[in-house]
């Protein structure tokens, strides 16, 4: 099974968006070829891929090891573009961008008065690599590649990070950090041994945007195998069966702990361990055994007899079990295992399925996804009449841990299979929508896919055909949501109404409450009228959940009203809430509300010119992206975008504003969403006015004009667009607030109300 970074980048690049993956391990770990790996992948996409590479005489040259980013063929077809006109245009090159540099801040293998520096061999101490690299220059050429007609992602990968001079090591780190922003997978494989690594970790640990695949063991050495081999082959059963709980306990354990497994004294096991202390296999030293070396663990695993290593595997599994009653995470999962080493059936399947949801409470998706998937492969071991009744829950709780592990078409089908294999069974609705209700906020951060959407309709559908009623109102509340922010309010409308109409017949109050918001939440954004309607179903909403101890949608009533004040003018108010409601979402552990509500502080405090404190909010929301692992067109992380560049506009930093500006802006339709794509090109187009582009500046006012887009932002926008020379000035470099509806009254309460209901 492929390492889940891996399988995210590659999921990211098909949706326009990159990832920085580190690749550490030992000498004949396997790096080199999960570099490979993430080549083919990135070719399947239709993308290219360069290989970097420094070595240990090179590594004083600066720049040597970015020698590879000199090819002008961006396809990699070994033909020069330019040979026809507009081809190099079509292909976007990319070739290195060299910049003027003072010979004098780089260190040459020349003195000032022009005599060779040598060593005392009489070589050159440290010769002069290509010419100073500009990341800024570079960039630029990359972006021509990705919004070329044939527009491909890149990726770039390092052979062996370790051995880069520092110059190469800096412009590939700050490469890395736009990577998020475009098509663009940074690899770089790390050699654990080498001191060079820890430079490397500095830089990029504690970084949520890159991903780290750590391999933990070498290959062999046949040398190696046959000495392990023949002094395993005569050791004493007691003293194979002592070496072997050590070697499955990952090589090293308390004496205690072995002693309590195998059932024996620490004196006991010391006597059995001697003969294996005394050939060197184990060491046994301030009542800790281990084994010498860690990498001989697959080696003594393969040597241990394959009936008794699985019994071995049951007894630590049980012994663990026994002496926590209440494991963490971490022993969980390492007491599933343990189990699933000793065979995959009904125990296994029983404990991965607990660690798994351990780890949905605690937000580890990546860990989630991989013992769930553990946990279907022990389905095939339960005989097929047990087996219907338990699949289709398990799909589901997979999907919901694969989108937030950034693999949605994965995630997709397995929230297929679910729901189809749930159908099949005859699962009551209830019970199917008890499995769907916590996809919902993962499904909705993800955003209106278009294949996640026609698979929703699609499974609309057939529990439509099949009568169960309750999934088909969270799938309609979805649709409704989706067509929302694709900013087609009609059909959002209609999708809204038909939920909240099949949940008015049943019995389930929360299922009615959600209906009412789906209905509120579609006409937040109308004329006042409107709004107060939206108010009314809010307040419908909350009396239905009362009592219903239905915690996640109290918090989506919360984010809800939110809106709705924001709407009507009261930002005090809606500050307030927002604030009081991220430390709830933090104790309840809904990162996807919570991203909601950092975003709604930041664009308050945006638009109130506090761009400082919209800072702390904005970087919150960073890191929740990317636990959640969001692509393009989620649209949490679509309006982080938007509001980043804002937040480097008016701090001046334009390179970075128009970088995530224009990332928004240049998404094709299925990864788009038009309201931030707007908003992207009308603050674009007003940074490029301020800094004196007055041609960049209409090129993205004139795709601002297409109807979708001016349709789905507030009128006054379509009025700064036709005259941005004339707004620019006093636009903060395109950061500053723009112009929206005039807010709507308060809404009539009490006498006022009754008063003009008799009108």
């Amino acid at each position: 099974m492929a390492d889940p970074a891996i399988l995210r980048a590659l999921e990211g690049l098909s949706d326009r968006t990159g990832r920085t993956v580190v690749v550490v391990g030992p000498p004949a770990s396997g790096k080199s070829s999960v570099l490979a790996e993430i080549g083919s992948g990135v070719g399947a996409l239709g993308g290219r891929s360069v290989r970097l590479g420094g070595t240990y005489r090179a590594r004083a040259v600066p720049y040597g090891a970015l020698e590879g980013l000199e090819r002008t063929d961006p396809l990699g077809t070994g033909d020069e573009p330019g040979g026809e006109p507009g081809n190099e245009q079509d292909l976007g090159a990319a070739p290195m961008a060299p910049v003027a540099v003072d010979p004098e801040t780089l260190p040459g293998s020349r003195r000032r008065d022009g005599r060779v520096r040598t060593t005392f061999l009489g070589e050159a101490a440290r010769t002069r690599g290509p010419p100073a690299r500009d990341v800024d220059a570079y960039w630029g050429n990359l972006l021509r590649e990705f919004r070329a007609t044939q527009g491909h992602p890149v990726a770039l990968l390092a052979d062996d990070g370790t051995l880069f001079d520092s110059e190469s090591r800096t412009f590939l780190l700050e490469l890395s950090r736009r990577a998020r922003l475009r098509p663009l997978l940074v690899a770089i494989a790390l050699d654990s041994t080498n001191p060079g690594t820890p430079i490397w970790e500095e830089a990029l640990l504690g970084r949520p945007d890159v991903d780290w695949v750590r391999l933990s063991r070498s290959q062999p050495d046949p040398r190696e195998v046959h000495r392990l081999s023949l002094l395993v082959a005569d050791l004493p059963s007691p003293a194979l069966r002592a070496l072997g709980y050590v070697t499955l306990l990952n090589g090293e354990a308390p004496a205690v702990l072995v002693s309590r497994i195998a059932r024996l004294s620490v004196a006991q096991l010391k006597d059995a361990l001697q003969p294996a202390v005394d050939r060197g296999l184990v060491r046994l030293r301030d009542g800790v055994a281990s084994l010498p070396d860690r990498s001989s663990i697959p080696v003594l695993e393969t040597l241990l007899p394959e009936n008794d290593r699985r019994n071995w595997h049951l007894e630590i599994a049980e012994g663990l079990a026994a002496l926590s009653a209440e494991p963490p995470l971490a022993r969980r999962v390492e007491i599933a295992h343990h189990y699933l080493a000793a065979g995959p059936g009904p125990l296994a399947m029983a404990r991965l399925l607990e660690a798994a949801e351990a780890s949905l409470g605690l937000s580890s998706f990546d860990e989630a996804a991989r013992l769930l998937e553990e946990a279907i492969a022990c389905l095939l071991s339960i005989p097929p009449a047990d087996r219907p009744p338990a699949e289709p829950e398990m799909r589901m709780l997979q999907a919901r841990a694969l989108f937030f592990s950034g693999r949605p078409v994965a995630a997709e089908g397995a929230l297929r299979e679910g729901i189809e294999g749930a159908l099949r069974a005859g699962t009551t609705a209830a019970e199917v929508a008890s499995w769907l209700e916590p996809l919902l906020l993962a499904m909705q951060a993800v955003g209106p896919r278009t294949s996640l959407a026609t698979t929703a309709v699609e499974l609309a559908e057939r529990c439509h055909d099949r009568r169960q009623i309750e999934p088909e109102v969270l799938l309609e509340t979805l649709l409704a949501d989706y067509l929302a922010e694709r900013s087609l309010p009609d059909r959002s409308r209609e999708a809204a109404l038909r939920a909240a109409q099949i949940a008015h017949r049943l019995p389930e109050r929360h299922l009615q409450a959600l209906g009412l918001f789906t209905m509120g939440l579609s006409r937040v954004t109308g004329a006042p009228a409107e709004l107060e309607r939206s108010e009314r179903f809010l307040r419908a909403a909350r009396y239905l959940l009362h009592n219903s101890r239905r915690w996640e949608l109290d918090y989506v009533a919360g984010e809800f009203e939110c809106r709705l004040l924001e709407a009507q003018g009261a930002l005090d108010r809606s500050l307030e809430l927002r604030r009081q409601s991220v430390a709830a979402l933090e104790r309840a552990r809904l990162p996807s509300i919570e991203l909601l509500h950092q975003l709604g502080i930041a664009q308050i405090l945006l638009d109130r010119r506090s761009a400082g404190p919209a800072s702390t909010a904005l970087d919150q929301a960073a890191q929740l992206t990317d636990r959640l692992h969001l692509f393009p067109p989620s649209p949490a992380l679509l309006h982080l975008w938007v509001l980043e560049g804002r937040r480097y506009a008016v701090g001046g930093s334009v390179e970075a504003a128009r970088d995530r500006w224009a990332a928004v802006a240049d998404l094709p339709g299925p990864q788009s969403l038009p309201r931030f794509r707007a908003e992207a090109l009308l603050r674009g187009a007003l940074l490029e006015q301020a800094i004196g582009r007055p041609d960049a500046a209409a090129e993205l006012a004139s795709r601002f004009a297409a109807p979708e887009l001016v349709a789905a932002v507030p009128a006054p926008w379509a009025e700064w667009a036709s005259q941005v020379d004339g707004h620019a000035g006093a636009s903060e470099h395109g950061g500053g607030p723009l112009p929206r509806t005039v807010p709507a009254p308060p809404p009539a309460r009490g006498s006022e109300r009754r008063e003009r209901r008799r009108k």
